[in-house]
């Protein structure tokens, strides 16, 4: 084992997670500019709203059919219906700067490189595939996670302001395996040398995993952003003011809407759930070579099934007419705390076939 390449392979995820928490940080400035603008647009709409207003009343004092053409004219200009004023209210609203996102999503892309680069040399090092334990289940499922993220936002740009929504769980993680998880690079057991259904059951757990855990992320989004639009629905039905929630309102303004989040989440989730049919399969498959029996009723097998039943139950009820919206996301939040509880308590308190391995 040559262990100065261990060393570099650690030292190539610790600079990883500080170059993600520059993009954090970029990805949080964004967001932050992003409330800001949309306070700034709510200020200027309400003084719109304030000068129609005033010259609405003063038109109907007037009542002169002269003077009212003019000021119900001073009227639309204010409010933007009319020809432009040339005051700052109604001058258009400045192009977005994408500095703070632009370097968020670099420094992101830079951190998923040097991530993954870690990754890869651990695995030359050891002469295996780098998912073997705990540790290494955990890194690589954080980086599938942020790679999920950049994926969908090259096609939806508007999801790039959910970045501090993804990096900050991927950093979680990270630093939690690298705290409490992690074990030197070495060979594995006997049992998990030279099987490729092994390679291909983590791999698929992998992946699936992370689109599992992204998909939950949408769908708390989905619930806040369905209240406040409830919220919105009632204001205006009362006529009150339709600015709730203060900065957290402003925010979820620049996010889809709950029913856009909804159609990602379920798709998410339905890839997700092929994925850990295979790895059932193919965990069965690699037990029957292993331990001489495709079922044996292990902590983790049991847990593995119990999740897969919610996620399926999720996808027939999302699939029913009439089961969407909230009900939708707290079942798919369901199916994801199965998976917390089986990696985290199935793995390291009840023993099983599986503990030997931290998987």
């Amino acid at each position: 084992m040559n262990e100065q390449l261990a060393e570099v392979s650690n030292l190539l995820i610790v600079v990883s997670i500080v170059v993600y928490v520059l993009g954090l940080i970029g990805f949080s400035a964004d967001l932050a500019a992003a409330t800001q603008r949309s306070s700034d647009e709510r200020l200027a709409r309400k003084e719109q709203e304030g000068a129609a207003m005033q010259l609405a009343s003063v038109g109907a004092v007037a009542g002169g059919s002269g003077a009212g053409a003019v000021i119900a004219g001073a009227a639309s200009d204010a409010t933007g219906t009319g020809a432009p004023s040339g005051g700052p209210l109604s001058q258009p609203t400045p192009p977005r700067t994408v500095g703070a996102r632009g370097f968020a999503y670099a420094m992101t892309v830079v951190a998923v490189l040097l991530h993954g680069s870690g990754m890869v040399l651990r695995g030359v090092i050891t002469g295996r595939v780098p998912w073997a334990n705990m540790y290494e289940f955990s890194m690589s499922g954080a980086a599938v996670l942020v790679l999920l993220f950049l994926a969908i936002s090259v096609r939806r740009r508007d999801l790039r302001l959910l970045g501090t929504f993804v990096l900050l769980p991927a950093l979680v993680v990270m630093l939690i395996a690298q705290t409490f998880w992690i074990v030197p690079a070495a060979e594995t057991t006997p049992s998990l040398q030279n099987s490729h259904w092994l390679v291909i059951h983590v791999v698929i757990a992998i992946l699936s995993t992370g689109m599992f855990a992204l998909g939950a992320l949408i769908a708390i989004l989905q619930l806040l952003q369905g209240r406040h639009e409830t919220l919105l629905a009632r204001r205006a039905a009362d006529g009150g003011d339709l600015h709730v929630w203060g900065r957290a309102g402003a925010v979820l303004e620049r996010l889809p809407s709950a029913k856009q989040l909804e159609g990602l989440s379920y798709r998410i989730h339905a890839i997700a759930f092929v994925g850990w049919t295979f790895t059932l399969i193919f965990g069965a498959i690699w037990a029957s070579q292993a331990w001489g029996r495709f079922w044996n009723w292990d902590p983790k097998e049991v847990w593995t099934f119990i999740t897969w039943v919610v996620y399926a139950c999720y996808l027939h009820a999302r699939a029913t007419r009439g089961f969407r919206g909230g009900k939708a996301a707290w079942f798919a939040l369901a199916g994801f705390l199965c998976v917390i509880f089986n990696y985290t308590i199935v793995n390291t308190v009840i023993n099983g076939l599986h503990s030997y391995s931290g998987l």
